[in-house]
């Protein structure tokens, strides 16, 4: 039986209507920024980092406590953090390797057999190579005779374009965290390049994030605080997901 002509009608305005919502979503969704197009996929339940490799690199460890203030030692913090960021990334749908999960050097314990600081670093460029990342970020604590001093810093080795491009778009979300800013302080960094042994040695594009610095008052009580360290594993996240959203244009 053939439907009445108004039923025909009122149909074809459904399937009108619904196709200018899909246009208009699709265009409002390209002209948003990266950050919100971020939330977007979070709130539509999408994970953005599925099928990504991210090796996540506490610095120092073990006998080896990297900086320090008093009894603050570096590694301590750079652990917790890299924790952290482990449980979002995962979150995110990243499949992450931890160079180190517990306090322990990297370096193989044997006496005389070399330089333990460079069996350390050999060993983190090994994880990285072996499971074929899509890229690594290595946790670091800042020091500075100049006491003065503040904010997270981003390095990248010039052996790679994309380690530059994946700095430069991390360093963007740093310059964002709330503390800093309630503070009315001058936190922001240029990124800055250096023969850094893990990031030229490694076949993935990664960068070295020094997170502040444990010489100046402000940044060593943030480093310690946990909703501190929170917002720079989110900012961290954010960063890689943008990164991946905007690839650089060769």
């Amino acid at each position: 039986m053939k439907k009445p002509a108004f039923l025909r009608g009122k149909r074809n305005i459904i399937i009108s209507i619904i196709i200018l919502v899909l246009v208009f979503s699709l265009v409002s969704i390209l002209v948003l920024s990266s950050d919100t197009i971020e939330n977007v996929v979070d709130t539509i339940k999408i994970k953005p980092l599925d099928n990504r490799i991210i090796v996540i690199d506490p610095g120092h460890g073990g006998i080896d406590g990297g900086t320090n203030y008093g009894d603050i030692l570096e590694k301590n913090i750079n652990l917790e953090v890299s924790m952290r960021l482990k449980d979002l990334l995962v979150k995110k749908g990243a499949r992450v390797v931890m160079t180190r999960e517990v306090d322990d050097s990297l370096d193989d314990h044997i006496v005389g057999n070399g330089s333990r600081h460079r069996e350390d670093l050999s060993t983190r460029v090994r994880i990285i190579n072996e499971n074929k990342a899509d890229l690594f970020i290595s946790l670091h604590v800042n020091y500075s005779k100049n006491e003065k001093k503040l904010g997270p810093i981003v390095f990248y080795h010039e052996s790679r374009s994309d380690n530059k491009y994946l700095a430069e778009h991390m360093q963007k979300f740093l310059h964002e965290i709330s503390a800093y800013k309630k503070m009315d302080l001058n936190h922001k960094h240029n990124v800055m390049s250096g023969n850094y042994y893990i990031a030229g040695n490694t076949q993935t594009p990664g960068i070295i994030i020094e997170m502040g610095f444990i010489s100046n008052q402000i940044d060593r009580k943030l480093l310690l605080d946990s909703e501190h360290q929170s917002e720079i594993v989110e900012k961290i996240t954010k960063g890689i997901i943008s990164y991946f959203i905007e690839p650089q244009n060769d």
